[in-house]
């Protein structure tokens, strides 16, 4: 009998959240709203509204071979040392746009885990590259809003950047 009011006791203390069956969870679909309108955020070149994705300091890290370098290596960086080279990167041509195409996620608590697949187009008028790559978020919610504290993004495997 004492084990089960010890059980009971210890139940009734736990919060559990059950959503009704077949009804999204709203911390999910706050989630999957928000990585949607990143990317529209970052193809507009909206730095502010991109920056406000994220957490201060977040990081962004990438696999990259940077012109005359012999060999890749892994870049880590913040988001605001990101934001204060965009004239190098994406603002450095008229054409720039990442395209989400799927997305899987996982959400537990003030923790949510997303695997997003996206489409990329850069360039100009002589020549315009397309690749599809993963970007791997971590975002962490805080007083009702979700923001990224990092992100992880490569290529597609054996994707070639190419220029139609």
């Amino acid at each position: 009998m004492r084990h089960l009011a010890l059980a009971l006791m210890i139940l009734s203390a736990c919060t559990v959240r059950r959503a009704t069956p077949g009804a999204p969870d709203p911390d999910e679909e706050a989630v999957r709203a928000t990585v949607q309108q990143y990317y529209r955020d970052m193809s507009a070149r909206d730095w502010p509204a991109y920056a406000a994705h994220f957490w201060p300091r977040a990081t962004l890290t990438t696999v990259w071979q940077a012109p005359g370098e012999t060999a890749p290596r892994v870049v880590v960086t913040t988001i605001d040392s990101f934001l204060a080279t965009t004239r190098q990167g994406p603002d450095s041509k008229p054409v720039f746009e990442e395209r989400l195409l799927g997305q899987e996620m996982r959400v537990t608590g003030k923790l949510a885990q997303v695997w997003a697949r996206y489409e990329a187009r850069f360039g100009d008028s002589a020549a315009v590259q397309t690749w599809r790559g993963v970007d791997a978020f971590t975002w962490m919610k805080l007083e009702g809003a979700w923001r990224i504290v990092a992100l992880a993004s490569v290529d597609e495997p054996d994707q070639t950047r190419r220029a139609p």
